[in-house]
C-alpha cells in the first residue's frame, strides 16, 4: 500500500512529512557551475568548427549545449538549489555514445570535460547532507 500512497501523494502514518532540504555549499558549487558552463561553451564552439550546421540534429545539439551553458550561468549568478542543479546536469547528454567518427575525435576531450563537470555537480559534497 505504501507504493500507492506515494503514487497518489496520500500521507500515511510512516510518512515523515516534509522532504529533507539539502543546502548547497555555494562557495564550492559556483566554480563547478562555471566549469560546466565553460565546458559546454567550448564544446558547442568546437562542434560548429568541425562540422557544418546544415544537419538539423547536429544544429539542435549545438543549440542544446548553448542553452545549457546559459542555464548554468544564470544558476551560478543566482542562488542554486539542489533540485535546480540536478535538473541541469540530468539534461547534459554526451555527443557520442559510441566511438566517434575519426573527423570528430577532437570533440571527445571536450565531451569528457563536460560530463565530468556534470558528474561533479551531481554528487553531494560531505557538508551538504540534510
Amino acid at each position: 500500500m505504501g507504493l500507492l500512497d506515494k503514487l497518489f501523494r496520500r500521507q500515511s502514518d510512516d510518512d515523515g512529512g516534509e522532504d529533507a532540504v539539502i543546502t548547497l555549499d555555494l562557495d564550492a558549487r559556483r566554480p563547478q557551475l562555471l566549469r560546466l558552463e565553460q565546458g559546454l561553451d567550448a564544446l558547442s564552439r568546437a562542434m560548429r568548427d568541425v562540422q557544418t550546421v546544415d544537419n538539423p540534429g547536429w544544429r539542435g545539439r549545438i543549440n542544446e549545449y548553448s542553452r545549457l551553458a546559459g542555464d548554468a550561468m544564470v544558476m551560478r549568478k543566482g542562488t542554486p538549489t539542489r533540485e535546480g542543479v540536478l535538473d541541469l546536469v540530468f539534461e547534459v547528454r554526451p555527443v557520442f555514445t559510441g566511438p566517434p567518427p575519426s573527423e570528430l575525435e577532437v570533440l571527445v576531450p571536450l565531451q569528457d570535460e563536460v560530463l565530468a563537470a556534470a558528474e561533479e555537480l551531481r554528487t553531494l559534497r560531505p557538508g551538504e547532507k540534510a
